[in-house]
């Protein structure tokens, strides 16, 4: 069930992510997030704490610095960058190279004496 919980979670982060990233209509994207924010929200106190944040492995590894007013807990606010942040990273731009790539089944050439 936890696996299921955090695999729509993690659906719902991404498809924020997207819908945000191709300028779609951003209240839907905020539902997203509100929705995600609250899955994690295990004890509906209103803010995200490291344990529930745990639940979400993108949440989980930006916990420290999106939690911005350092008081171990993420706001709504807090939540929405720390999901930003994640989907802004993970778009880094491919690099062109001009080496070609290595052949790894070429056969090694022998040590020369």
């Amino acid at each position: 069930m936890k696996k299921f919980v955090l695999g729509m979670s993690a659906l719902a982060l991404a498809a924020s992510a997207a819908f945000a990233a191709e300028g779609e209509d951003t209240k839907v994207a905020a539902a997203a997030d509100t929705a995600s924010f609250s899955k994690l929200d295990a004890d509906a106190d209103g803010r995200v704490s490291a344990i529930e944040a745990a639940n979400d492995t993108k949440i989980a590894a930006s916990f420290t610095s999106a939690d911005a007013d350092k008081d171990g807990y993420l706001s709504k606010e807090e939540f929405a960058m720390a999901g930003k942040a994640s989907s802004d990273s993970g778009a880094q731009p491919r690099s062109e190279s001009t080496t070609p790539p290595s052949d790894a089944s070429a056969p090694a050439s022998p040590p020369q004496p």
